[in-house]
Formats: C-alpha cells, structure tokens, sequence
C-alpha cells in the first residue's frame, strides 16, 4: 500500500479528515459515518452491505445500495487533493491509507504498547505510552456521526479512554506524582461520578499529600454521590479505603511491595465440622501419592463462602511440607504466568516439565492453585499441562474456583477435565448445628438454627457472620448488619453493573417473580434483561422455579433490596403491588408486596382492594395486612370500621369461643366490634379486656 501522507484521519475530536494544514470537507453527517467505517477498517475492503448495516442497521432505506454508491463517490473527489485513497473493487470499498493516520489506530496501538510495558514492569515507559495514547483526542469520539457502528465504535471508545485515564492516573501514583494528581483528579471524578477506580486514586493522592481529612472528606462524597446515582454502595475495594486511611496503612505510602512467591500453607482450622463425605475423598488421594506415588487431579467446587480453603488446610494438613499453595486475586490476569511462577519459581517459565520433574524427584509433591477463575490464560494453559503430569508423576494437582467470573478458557477446561471433581454443597441442618456448638458461647436454641440455615441457604461464610453477629448481641432478623452485608458485596463483586442494579430491582419482587416482573418493575423489554438474568443465574445468586426466578439466598436478596433507600422502597412496593393487582396476580403475591412496603400505605385503592380481597388471602397474611393498614392516618372512619372489623372476625372466628390471643389492652376494640358483627357471642370478663 503506497503511503498517503498528505492525508490524517481524526475521529477522536476535530475535522475527521486533514489534508496538509487545511480539513476537508466530507458533506453531510451519513455521508462522514460511511468514511468514518472506512477509516476504521483502514487498509480493509469494507462490503457494501457491511456499509449499509454500519449506517442504517436493520432498516435501511430501499435505495441504500445507491445512495452508498453516490456517498463514495462525492468522498473520492473530496480526497482527491490528497491523492487517491478511496478504492473501489467488486470486494466493495477501501480507504487505502496507514493506519498510523488514522488517530484511531494510534489510540489504541499505544495503548499496547502500555500493556506490554505493563507486563514487563517498566512503569516509566508503561505513563509515556498511556498519555501518547491519551494525547490524541482532541474531543468527543466520532462526534456528530450517525449511524449503529458509529454509536457502538463511540462507546467503545470512551471505555478505553477512561480505562486509559484511570491506569495513568494510577501509574503516575505508583511513581511518586500524586500531588501532580489532585487538580486533574477532581474535574475527572466531576466528569465520571460512577468510576470508582478514579474516586481511588483521588483519595489516594490526597492521603499521599498529607491531606488526609480530604481524603477522608473526598471518599464521603464519593460513596454520597454512587448512591445517589446509581442505587448501589460502591464496591469493596473503596470501602476498603477509607478504613486503611484511618488506620495508616503502610501501603497507601507507596512504598516498594515485596516480590510474590508461594505463599504460606495455611495451618489447620482450630475447628471444622461437616464435609465428612469430601474429606474422605480427597483424603483417598492423598494417601495413594503419599503410600504409592500415584498421582491425581482434584477441582473443588464452591461458591464465595463455601470455605474452600478452609476444607483444603483440613484435608492437607497431614502433607504440609510437601504443599506447595499460591491464590490467584482479581490482579493475577495482569501478568502471563503468574501464579504458576509464584508456585513453581521463575525456571518454570522456560521449561514447566523439568521443573515439575525435578520437584517431584525430592519425593510426592502436592500443588494448589486457588481461586482458578481470576488466573491468566496463560496459567490456565499451564495448569492443564501440570493434569496430564499427574499421570506419570507423584503429583497431586488441586485447583479451585467459583462460578463467577465466567472465563471460556476456564469453562472448557473445567468441561473437558477428566480428574475428580468435589463440590462443596451448602450446610444441612446437622452442620449448622455443629458449627453453632463450636462457634457460640451459648444454646442460640432451634429457632435460631432454622432461621439461619434458610436465611443463609447453609453457606458456611455467611453461617460465621451470622453466628458472630448473635455472639456480638444481634438478635435474628432479616436485616442485614453491616459486617455480613460487607461480606456478601465482596463476593458479589465480580457481577456486572447492569446484573446489580436488575438484582436490586429484582429483590423488590417478593419471594419469588418472573421476567414479566422484572421486565414490569425496570421499564424495560424483557428481552433486554436476558443477560443479566443469565448472569444471575450462572452465578447461583438466582435459581429457576419453572418460569419463575428467585434468589438462592434470602440473605443476598436482603443485601440488594437494603441498596434501595427505606422511602423509595415503600413506593416502589406500592406501585409493584398496583401493577400485580391491575394484572390480576394472586392476592397473597400483592400483598407481601404491601406488607413489603412498611407502615406507610398510602396509596388511596389499597384499603378497597383488601377489602374486597381479604378471603383470598391467607389468614396469617390477612390478619398482618389489615392490621398494618388499620393504623393508617388517611382512612374514612368507614374504612377504618370496615379494616377493624375484617380483622377481629379472623381473631375470633367463633363468637362463642374463649379468645385465643395474649390479654393485652388492645384486644378490647376487637371484643367490641365482634360483639357488633355477632350480638350472640357472649362478653369477656375483666377490666382489662
């Protein structure tokens, strides 16, 4: 391709095309997004129905075909001062141009090249390519271009500029420029309220300054700001913040971190109960490689919490000198073999099978890699080479890993494994028990132990925080405190952001919902909200009842419903109880959703449609519902008889019955108004009554 110097293409702000110092005019704003899809695939032949999707999509008028002809046809002439860079062949159309010219291609050449400084740990060169990167935009991406590949490309773009801006922001901090950082800092989290790395690294900054009541100041309004915005408190890692501010943590000073390696075998859990049945399979192989020398492959299933490394500190702790354990974290994708050189040391980057061999010669070797599904794909590669190892070596293999995130290197390579598999399934009720009696000081009694295998769905994590919680003076309920919801959040980290806010609307819906629902309470298509109901559902946060949906955990559908604030709460479960009963949903289904709404119903149709509806529900619902709505100030004296008297006939089905509720004052104005409802029935005794 000859080269067409004269001619710079600009689509990251400014005229989109340049010949020498002058722009050319392209014409109108359809025919600047058919050159801007060519500038895009620079070098590439570009088909025309490539050109009529990339401008119209699905509708494209019926002359498409000859209004792209007369499009490319006015921008070759446009071009002809810069040579003659627009092609035409029966293949369809290219702008014959490098991609060097093309700010678009630089952009995003640059920041390979960061990534590849990235990999290398050259932070200095890593800064220099980020700002080339970043000094290339002169304005918005693909301004003023129509068109669904413009909008697309446009979104992308902006995604790698901030990503771009934050991996500067962040690297210029790791090199001592923090308080070069602030100013530029704080007019970017004004631009980008939702960008929790950005708040990060301001906080930081202002900390390493010597600021730290503005670092503490700048992390309030940071966590005010993403609630307010986006109905969700920030993620873990910015909590986090806050308290390493306050308890000056040592890294927050930038200093050197020390070199990875393998880290530490974890000693054995003071106390463990349950998991008898895997125990004793993993048990089997460790005892054939320790008595035989034979060799096996274990992937241990489970979910955030499942105590994974927990039941492998159990299981292990009899082969402790002969383990060798490394954890993959959200940072581990970051450099290419990572883990497998923490484990192994740096030689196994040249040659994994002699080092393995070698290691093994010094007797039966166990090796776990935790947390498989933060690992490279490189380490993944790896880990499957090291399985079919175990085939001739005294080598015991054990990965683990949780559903979520989903990698398809990992999936397959889960899919095609061939060793032995051990999930972890939750706690039954004898192991909720157990781990009670070896946690709690005292007899927290049946209810309780009930009341947290189902508020937990038996998952030994949140079974800690829980137990810790009542240890501390917290009696049982189903609001989550502070800690537990901090623990649950973490393990829900690697959802999307679209997944949380369709959970938040979700935990809205009761026990139990279908898309309709959902679809019903966001305002959007349900086929819109597939994605993030797959996700769910991956993650086991949700699970499938037929067509309806509900959470797994009545715990994390308590931490999503808590993200909406207690006011707009009430009114989202009134007008979600408005929508059901407009659609004839089952009574006792609006009705959790009113109870849901707390003591303030006030929406006018309520009272009238219990009422009508108080047969149908269930007694135990009917009798809470009238009498939550019985205490409302916005009732007619009417209603407000009409609700009371519903209630003390469900209190006193038989007028010649003794009364079967506490003797409490309170119980007087029903005693009343059965009387009115059933003069037969005979009066009770005693003043207080």
């Amino acid at each position: 391709m000859d080269e067409v110097s004269s001619l710079t293409v600009r689509l990251l702000g400014g005229s989109p095309a340049c010949h020498g110092d002058g722009e050319i005019a392209l014409g109108p704003a359809q025919r600047q997004a058919v050159f801007a899809t060519l500038a895009l695939h620079a070098g590439q032949f570009v088909s025309r129905r490539e050109i009529i999707d990339a401008v119209w999509g699905e509708r494209p008028p019926d002359s498409a075909t000859g209004i792209v002809y007369n499009y490319v046809s006015a921008l070759r002439r446009a071009l002809e001062p810069a040579g003659e860079p627009l092609v035409a062949s029966r293949a369809g159309y290219r702008l014959d141009l490098p991609k060097h010219q093309v700010d678009v291609h630089v952009f995003e050449a640059e920041l390979d090249r960061a990534r590849a400084h990235r990999l290398e740990g050259a932070h200095g060169r890593e800064l220099e390519s980020l700002r080339s990167a970043l000094g290339q935009w002169r304005g918005s991406a693909l301004d003023g271009i129509p068109g669904p590949f413009a909008e697309t490309q446009r979104a992308r773009l902006n995604e790698l500029r901030l990503s771009a801006l934050e991996r500067q922001a962040e690297v210029a901090l790791r090199l001592g420029e923090h308080r070069d950082l602030v100013d530029e800092l704080a007019v970017l989290v004004e631009r980008h309220p939702l960008r929790e790395g950005l708040h990060r690294v301001l906080i930081t900054a202002l900390f390493r300054s010597g600021r730290q009541a503005e670092a503490l100041a700048a992390f309030d309004r940071a966590r005010e700001t993403i609630i307010e915005r986006s109905g969700l408190e920030p993620g873990p890692d910015l909590l986090d913040l806050r308290r390493r501010i306050l308890a000056d943590d040592p890294s927050l000073h930038g200093r050197p971190e020390p070199p990875r390696r393998a880290q530490a075998v974890p000693v054995r859990p003071s106390a463990f109960v349950g998991r008898e049945f895997e125990l004793g399979r993993l048990r089997r192989h460790l005892s054939a490689l320790l008595d035989e020398g034979r060799g096996a492959t274990i992937w241990v299933d489970g979910e955030a919490g499942s105590g994974k490394s927990t039941f492998l500190a159990e299981a292990l702790a009899t082969a402790r000198s002969r383990t060798r354990w490394v954890e993959a974290d959200e940072l581990s994708g970051a450099v290419p073999m990572g883990i497998v050189a923490d484990c192994l040391g740096g030689e196994a980057l040249d040659d994994l099978g002699k080092t393995v061999t070698e290691l093994c010669e010094d007797g039966p070797q166990v090796l776990v890699f935790e947390d498989l599904h933060w690992a490279d794909e490189e380490s993944l590669l790896a880990w499957e080479r090291l399985h079919r190892f175990t085939a001739h070596l005294p080598l015991l293999l054990i990965g683990s890993a949780r559903p979520l995130p989903r990698r398809r290197t990992l999936d397959v390579l889960r899919s095609e494994f061939d060793g032995e598999i051990v999930p972890l399934p939750p706690f039954d009720g004898p192991a909720v028990a157990a781990l009670a009696e070896e946690t709690l000081a005292r007899d927290p009694g049946e209810d309780f132990l009930r009341f947290a295998a189902e508020y937990t769905a038996g998952n030994p994590g949140y079974l800690r925080e829980l137990f810790a919680e009542f240890a501390d003076g917290h009696e049982p309920d189903t609001t989550p405190h502070g800690r537990l919801t901090a623990v649950v959040e973490d393990h829900l980290a690697t959802l999307s952001v679209p997944g949380k806010r369709t959970l938040n609307s979700a935990a809205l819906l009761g026990s139990s919902f279908t898309v309709a629902d959902l679809a019903g309470v966001t305002g959007r298509e349900p086929r819109s909200l597939t994605g993030a109901v797959e996700e769910a559902l991956a993650a086991h946060v949700l699970e499938a009842d037929g067509e309806r949906l509900r959470f797994r955990v009545p715990l994390v559908r308590a931490v999503f419903a808590a993200n909406t604030p207690p006011a707009i709460r009430a009114v989202l479960h009134q007008e979600i109880a408005t929508t059901m009963a407009d659609s004839g949903a089952p009574a006792d289904r609006v009705a959790e959703q009113l109870l849901q709404a707390g003591d303030e119903l006030t929406a006018p149709w309520i009272p009238r449609w219990v009422l009508d509806n108080v047969r149908a529900l269930s007694a135990g619902t009917a009798v809470e519902l009238l009498d939550v709505l019985s205490h409302q100030r916005n009732l007619t004296e009417e209603q407000h008889q009409e609700l009371t008297g519903e209630l003390a006939a469900l209190l006193l089905p038989e007028a010649d019955a003794a009364p079967s509720w506490p003797t409490q004052p309170w119980c007087t104005p029903l005693h009343a108004l059965a009387r009115v409802r059933n003069p037969t029935a005979p009066r009770t005794s005693g003043g207080g009554h």
